[in-house]
């Protein structure tokens, strides 16, 4: 028979297990936003697959940290903070938003549990 701790710990792991399953739906509605960016287009005018990359980073970033994965965390609110520039038009070059926004999905795919 389990003690209350060794309980507590397996339901953990169940939970821990289910949000890392959840991820590659997250992931892949992620990089379906990011596809849907026009490239040289300016970002003013793309904001439907910015705010999905949005609302995707920002359920990561408040999940992932709790359970045990920090790095994708932290990565996925820069990817938050970001758009959120984007957004608000506080970002700089479009070409350069661009670039850094799918260098931190990818980051964040490589932070992906096996």
């Amino acid at each position: 028979m389990l003690t209350a701790d060794e309980e507590l710990q397996r339901k953990i792991e169940v939970l821990r297990k289910s949000f890392a399953a959840g991820l590659v739906g997250r992931m892949n509605e992620l990089e379906t936003a990011l596809a849907g960016l026009a490239d040289g287009s300016p970002l003013s005018g793309q904001a439907m697959p910015i705010r999905s990359i949005l609302e995707q980073s920002h359920k990561i970033a408040g999940s992932a940290g709790t359970f045990g994965y920090g790095t994708m965390s932290v990565i996925a609110s820069e990817i938050e903070q970001l758009c959120d520039a984007i957004l608000k038009n506080r970002h700089g070059s479009d070409v350069a938003a661009q670039v850094k926004l799918r260098e931190r999905i990818a980051a964040l795919h490589a932070e992906m549990p096996q």
